[in-house]
C-alpha cells in the first residue's frame, strides 16, 4: 500500500484525467463490466482540483478510489468510512474512520469530527433505505458549492434485499432513485402556487439544492442556495 501511495502522490502532479487514475488503481468505478463514472467524475469535480477541499467516500472496499482521490486532487484531504476497519489504507492525507451508515449517531460523530466537505460520494451498503437515510442525514454538512453523489443507484430497481422495486410498481416511489426524482420536483419551489399536500422535508431540501442529476446508476446533487424570490407570496 506504502507503494501505491507514493505512486498516487508522484501522478498527482501531472494533469491526468480522473477516468484513467480509477482504471489504474481498479476501482470498479471505471471498470468495464461495473461501471464507467470517470468522464462524469472528471468533469464534476475538475473545478475542485487544485482546492484544499475534503472529500468523504462512504465505503472503502479495497481502497483503489482512494488512491485515485489521493493522485487527482493534489491539496486535497480523503475520510473514507466503513462498517469494517480500514486502517491499513489511512496514510498521508487519507483517514480512515469506522461508521454505520443508517446509525445516527455514527454518522454525527464523522461530520463532527472531520467535516464539513466539498464533496461527499455514497458508495456504501447501496441499501435504498440507507442512500435516503444518509443523504438527509449529513447533506448539510457539505460546503456551499458542494456536491453529494450516490453510486450504484441500480438497486432501486432490483426488488430484493437491496429495497428496491420494479418500476412500474407504486413501492418504487420510496426506493433512492424514486425519492430523487420527486425530490427534483422541489427545485421549482418558487413557481408553486399553494403548499397543500406538500411534502415539507423535500421543500426545505429543495431551497438549498441547485441541481439534481441523474445518469446510469448515478445521481449527482449540487448544493446552493436556491430562492430566487421570483414568486414569492403567491402562498402562505
Amino acid at each position: 500500500m506504502q507503494n501505491r501511495y507514493r505512486v498516487a502522490s508522484l501522478l498527482s502532479l501531472l494533469p491526468l484525467r480522473l477516468g484513467w487514475l480509477l482504471h489504474l488503481f481498479g476501482s470498479d468505478k471505471q471498470k468495464a463490466g461495473e461501471h464507467f463514472y470517470g468522464a462524469t467524475y472528471h468533469a464534476v469535480m475538475r473545478p475542485f482540483r487544485y482546492r484544499r477541499i475534503r472529500l468523504l467516500e462512504i465505503g472503502v472496499l479495497g481502497g483503489a478510489s482512494l488512491l485515485a482521490w489521493r493522485a487527482f486532487f493534489p491539496r486535497g484531504r480523503f475520510i473514507g468510512c466503513d462498517i469494517d476497519p480500514k486502517d491499513q489504507f489511512a496514510i498521508g492525507r487519507v483517514a480512515t474512520r469506522v461508521t454505520d451508515q443508517s446509525a445516527p449517531s455514527d454518522l454525527k460523530t464523522l461530520c463532527d469530527r472531520d467535516g464539513p466537505f466539498d464533496i461527499i460520494i455514497d458508495d456504501g451498503s447501496h441499501q435504498n433505505a440507507h442512500q435516503i437515510f444518509t443523504f438527509y442525514e449529513i447533506f448539510d454538512r457539505l460546503v456551499a458549492d458542494g456536491i453529494y453523489i450516490l453510486e450504484d443507484t441500480q438497486t432501486s430497481f432490483w426488488p430484493g434485499p437491496y429495497g428496491g422495486a420494479h418500476i412500474t410498481e407504486p413501492a418504487f416511489a420510496a426506493t433512492c432513485t424514486g425519492e430523487f426524482l420527486e425530490l427534483a420536483k422541489y427545485l421549482n419551489h418558487d413557481e408553486f402556487l399553494s403548499r397543500d399536500g406538500l411534502n415539507e422535508r423535500r421543500l426545505a431540501f429543495g431551497r438549498k439544492i441547485k441541481r439534481i442529476a441523474f445518469e446510469h446508476n448515478l445521481i449527482i446533487i449540487w448544493k446552493g442556495e436556491n430562492k430566487d424570490g421570483s414568486n414569492s407570496g403567491k402562498y402562505a
